[in-house]
């Protein structure tokens, strides 16, 4: 399953949610997560390049999470059956 996160609260409620090789899409003010919150290791952790951008934040991937573009957003709904986003 991918799991499209836009805050802080929307990942702290998915991730009793979160199963191993579900992904997690941060985006919007959930960019910042990487930088303060730790991270569950069962999944795939990616941020939208463009949130990252529009925060000033650094749009290199790192072991934590992969950064991706719309296009890889695309990429990341295909890959899955299912999806749901937490506000």
């Amino acid at each position: 399953m991918l799991h499209i996160i836009k805050s802080e609260t929307g990942y702290q409620s998915a991730r009793q949610y979160l199963n191993q090789g579900d992904d997690v899409l941060l985006i919007e003010s959930a960019s910042y997560i990487p930088t303060t919150t730790e991270l569950d290791d069962r999944c795939g952790h990616y941020s939208l390049k463009e949130d990252l951008v529009a925060r000033g934040l650094s749009i290199e991937s790192t072991e934590r999470t992969q950064v991706v573009d719309f296009n890889g957003f695309v990429d990341l709904t295909e890959r899955h059956v299912a999806s749901t986003t937490w506000e």
